[in-house]
């Protein structure tokens, strides 16, 4: 008996039952709940078993317009690569994979939307990302309320597996390790004294900044400087005039976008501000910060989730096809790459006996051991969905690219 059959007898034992009493208001009250049950199940698919041939369906969700569109759309496009690789091999089952995108702008009530559609989708057995942390929190509930797996590539504000869902993976770290590595990395590497941080209010960058600044404290270092940026100013030469004053040796300019680190890098050099400039994640875009800072980004340092691709013999077909297809390849579609395949892998096997739960498919995500890919390290979850022995990677501007100088783990 499966999940769905469960769910049906059960609730068909309740209904007998409340049927013999022969109670106006009591059978009144025991039909409600009935179908209220019934109404909660079918809408968030809690045991919903189908038959594969009826579709199989992932989603993508993110940022796909906006300020954050490049990087969004190299992890769509990455993951659009996975799937086409699954349907030339005949798909799962014999039946062809669709890869549906929802596009929430940076917008948590957008990303709400597409959370609803997605699970509303009966055929929809998992979604890769959000991959920004205020919109995979505004999401949780959501999907975990339907068991819809979802693997984040790159949102790793830690509480977002703190909260006991079981939906939810990360194939990248958290930022309990990333602020800790900066920290590390400002002081072994910059030989950082006095630091200056600037960062947004949003989720992700409060608690980068909050997790560095503990992090370069526990090192030693407590002449620092925060302050607080907008999201998508065109001007941060006022908040930078102060950095100027300050002095410091580091700039940790810690915003989402990378359009925003252009300016602020940029604008840091107008005003003659002589401190290294570091970069977050959102800055390793050749186009958006690279090439938009007209020159300025050079020698600057970021930090990224994902390695350098070009230099794991594994990836080598991957780039080929991104490349040929897609042109510029930054850093944010390897592991979007590797987490739709550990989706279709978990979905695969969950189709096996040729139905399939959202259920069965987050058991077999939940078993992902050493699952090896391109990304030069072997993915294995843990018990709340992170990932096990995650690491933290440096880069340098040089020239047109980015070089990887360093890779911190904690030590």
């Amino acid at each position: 008996m499966n999940i769905a059959q469960k769910l049906i007898w059960k609730q068909s034992t309740i209904f007998s039952a409340i049927i013999t009493k022969k109670e106006g208001k009591k059978m009144k009250k025991g039909l409600m709940i009935v179908l209220s049950l019934v109404l909660i199940f079918g809408i968030v698919g809690l045991g919903h078993s189908a038959d594969v041939k009826k579709g199989i369906h992932v989603g993508n969700a993110g940022a796909f317009t906006g300020d954050a569109a490049a990087p969004c759309m190299e992890i769509y496009n990455s993951s659009q690569i996975a799937v086409d690789e699954w349907n030339a091999k005949g798909g799962i089952q014999g039946v062809e994979i669709k890869h549906i995108m929802g596009d929430d702008a940076m917008d948590p009530a957008q990303g709400v939307n597409v959370a609803h559609k997605f699970v509303a989708d009966e055929l929809m057995y998992g979604v890769v990302g959000p991959p920004m942390s205020h919109i995979a929190q505004a999401t949780l509930k959501i999907y975990g309320a339907a068991d819809m797996a979802s693997i984040t590539t790159a949102a790793s504000k830690p509480d977002l597996t703190e909260q006991g869902y079981k939906h939810f993976f990360r194939v990248n770290a958290r930022n309990d390790a990333h602020g800790w590595n900066c920290a590390l990395f400002m002081k072994q590497n910059l030989k950082a004294k006095r630091v200056a941080i600037l960062n947004e209010k949003t989720a992700y960058n409060v608690n980068m900044a909050k997790e560095t600044i503990a992090g370069l404290k526990k090192l030693g270092i407590t002449d620092i400087m925060q302050e607080t940026i907008v999201a998508g100013a065109k001007d941060y030469s006022a908040v930078l005039t102060k950095v100027k004053a300050f002095k410091p040796d580091v700039l940790f300019f810690v915003a989402t976008t990378a359009p925003d680190c252009a300016i602020g890098v940029r604008q840091a050099k107008e005003l003659g501000i002589k401190a290294i400039f570091f970069g977050t994640e959102g800055a390793r875009d050749k186009n958006d910060f690279i090439k938009a800072a007209e020159g300025a980004a050079e020698g600057a340092y970021v930090y990224h989730f994902a390695p350098d691709i070009y230099s794991i013999s594994e990836a080598a077909e991957y780039v080929k096809k991104y490349e040929s297809t897609y042109e510029v390849l930054s850093g944010f579609g390897p592991p979007a790459y590797e987490a739709m395949n550990i989706l279709l892998s978990a979905i695969d096997k969950a189709a096996a006996d040729g139905d399939i739960t959202r259920q069965e498919v987050l058991q077999s995500l939940q078993k992902t051991e050493n699952y090896k890919g391109i990304l030069g390290f072997p993915v294995t979850f843990d018990a709340k969905g992170d990932l096990k022995g995650g690491a933290t990677y440096f880069f340098q501007v040089v020239g047109n690219d980015f070089k990887q100088v360093a890779v911190m783990t904690g030590k």
